[in-house]
């Protein structure tokens, strides 16, 4: 209703301009005059007509936009409860074989440092690079070098590479080196 009364109050206004600029309009008829107020009412209420359809798809849209809402608010806690119990399962599994995994590097390890006390008199702690070799082997501990090792055991770096066929001065932790005689 709003619509009619605003299309009539517009038509109005253009017939009281319309007859209010009588100057200019004396050339034109009457009937000319009323056919182009036609026209512009007729363009109004095109116009009225187009904004009430955007706005009943606007409010179709709306409604649309609100059930989705309404849709996720009811499936979406149960769903990200369910989500969360299932990534924590994970994590838990995660957890334990790491700990699994803890384990046996840690006995890997130990094994690895009684063989290398063991093999060096027995002594309990890992030799350092300071501490020459008991007997005539070795086992290149962290931060070894050939020249440090020739040095503390009384020998040259030539004799080393020489009693264990090396060809640089590469050296791995763990490597078993023969120490020649004196």
């Amino acid at each position: 209703m709003k619509h009619k009364e605003l299309l009539v109050f517009a038509a109005l206004a253009v017939l009281s301009v319309a007859s209010a600029s009588s100057a200019p309009a004396e050339d034109q008829t009457i009937a000319q005059q009323v056919s182009i107020i036609d026209e512009r009412v007729s363009k109004l209420r095109a116009d009225v007509d187009a904004i009430q359809f955007n706005q009943q798809q606007i409010q179709q849209d709306l409604k649309q936009i609100q059930a989705q809402l309404a849709e996720v608010h009811q499936s979406g806690p149960s769903a990200s409860v369910n989500d969360l119990q299932a990534l924590e399962a994970r994590v838990k599994a995660l957890d334990a074989a790491r700990e699994t995994d803890k384990k046996v590097i840690l006995d890997q390890l130990a094994k690895e440092l009684g063989a290398m006390s063991g093999s060096h008199g027995g002594g309990g702690a890992a030799n350092s690079s300071t501490a020459p070799a008991n007997g005539n082997e070795y086992v290149v501990q962290k931060g070894d070098t050939l020249t440090s090792i020739a040095k503390n055991n009384g020998v040259t770096i030539a004799d080393l590479r020489k009693a264990n066929n090396l060809t640089s001065d590469s050296l791995k932790v763990g490597q078993k080196l023969a120490i020649p005689s004196k």
